[in-house]
């Protein structure tokens, strides 16, 4: 239950998060001026420095009581004379190197830490673009996209894990059982990646003229004079009630009626003579919100599956190495996690993102960021990289299955362990 509760408060601060995201990027990245557009306009840009302002406020005032510790805690020895330091640091090498000597020769470990590499990917790489992919697929503010994607899916999570620790504590089940349930676990993860590709609106069609091999060709003989760029995307919906043009300089549009553009060449050329308007912002899609509903249920549900025997990937690690070997299995842990997982996975998520990306901002011969995507493409890289992933992890925790014999005494108390006064 330790372990469970630990995670549990853990995840308070990404929701919080989410919450504060949701709430800040509704005002304007200047709240001292009036864009002239709101949230829903592809131009809105959120007050996303806020919450890094109240974030750091609120670090200051909790550091604050941490500042008030002495500095030598209760019962804490003095250290020794110099001499004595320095034999100290020439065993504690040579206790270094041999504990990282058995820690490289214990297969369960190197399997844990290779699932946990895998995972970072799956499950932190899809959370990260997840916002962005609601706010494009679904076709709602980042705000909004903010709201959907964090809290639900937190909170069926933190239930899952209170409840997987309770039940955990209450049977004990035996390490076998909990590395067989762990890797089953990973399996139905992975599958649950691949039914989120499902609920999904229709595709944005772009009217373009080809693709140059960087982005679509948005440039053609009706505005080749009207000097367009991308440097705002400002979408029009054609009269067919599907097709979208990048701008109103982009449809050819000479004049404004109320919301309506009018006298479209480009319209017109695509469309016929008689149809030379196009209405401001993105084409009404029928049913896109029931799809973002079903979406937005499906996560939370399979979260709730999947890591409900999240927390014995913990006790399963701090068993299957030696107790004096536990400080520096975990600092190697964090290392390899950080090294090959926390800092690799944005720049690969991130590269997915970037390869079905359509139209670039382009600006005073800079690109910018990225305007419109091919969400189709952006649905299956997404969850198909996400899923990937989350198969890799589950090879490696049925390997640890099968090694599950080696893992013993796994609810025993350690022997040298001191009771707190």
């Amino acid at each position: 239950m330790y372990f469970a509760l630990t995670y549990a408060f853990r995840l308070l601060g990404p929701m919080l998060g989410y919450l504060m995201s949701y709430t800040f990027l509704k005002f304007p990245e200047n709240p001292f001026e009036d864009p002239e557009f709101g949230p829903e306009d592809p131009r809105f840009i959120g007050g996303w420095w806020m919450g890094f302002m109240l974030q750091g406020a609120l670090i200051l005032v909790c550091s604050a009581p941490i500042a008030l510790f002495p500095r030598r805690l209760p019962g804490h020895k003095l250290g020794g004379t110099t001499v004595q330091k320095e034999e100290g640091l020439v065993s504690n090498l040579a206790g270094l190197l041999a504990a990282l000597k058995r820690l490289g020769r214990n297969p369960i470990y190197i399997l844990l830490v290779t699932n946990a590499i895998f995972n970072t990917y799956g499950r932190f790489g899809y959370h990260q673009m997840l916002p962005k992919y609601i706010e494009n697929q679904f076709r709602v503010t980042a705000s909004q996209a903010s709201l959907m994607s964090g809290p639900p899916g937190i909170a069926a999570l933190i239930v899952s894990i209170l409840v997987g620790g309770y039940l955990i504590y209450r049977f004990r089940p035996s390490a076998k059982f909990l590395t067989l349930g762990l890797a089953v676990m990973e399996v139905l993860g992975s599958l649950g990646f691949l039914i989120l590709t499902i609920p999904k609106c229709e595709s944005i069609q772009m009217s373009n003229y080809g693709w140059d091999g960087q982005g679509l060709i948005l440039e053609g003989s009706c505005n080749t004079n009207c000097n367009c760029t991308t440097k705002a995307f400002i979408p029009v919906c054609a009269p067919d009630g599907k097709t979208h043009f990048f701008s109103p300089c982009h449809a050819g549009c000479h004049s404004k009626e109320n919301e309506m553009f009018t006298d479209c060449s480009c319209v017109a050329d695509s469309f016929g003579p008689d149809e030379d308007s196009a209405a401001e912002g993105f084409c009404i899609s029928d049913g896109c919100w029931n799809q973002a509903l079903i979406y937005i249920i499906t996560l939370p549900s399979i979260s709730i599956i999947v890591n409900l025997l999240r927390v014995a990937d913990m006790m399963v690690f701090l068993r299957c190495i030696k107790v004096e070997d536990k400080s520096i299995a975990l600092g190697t842990f964090e290392t390899f996690i950080s090294a090959f997982g926390f800092i690799p996975y944005p720049i690969v998520f991130g590269a997915l993102v970037d390869y079905v990306c359509l139209v670039w901002e382009k600006s005073c011969g800079q690109t910018g960021n990225c305007w419109f995507y091919d969400i189709s493409k952006f649905n299956y890289l997404l969850h198909g990289a996400s899923a990937l992933f989350s198969m890799l992890a589950a090879l490696c925790m049925f390997v640890v299955f099968f090694l599950s014999d080696r893992i013993y005494d796994l609810y025993k108390e350690d022997e040298n362990a001191e009771e707190l006064p």
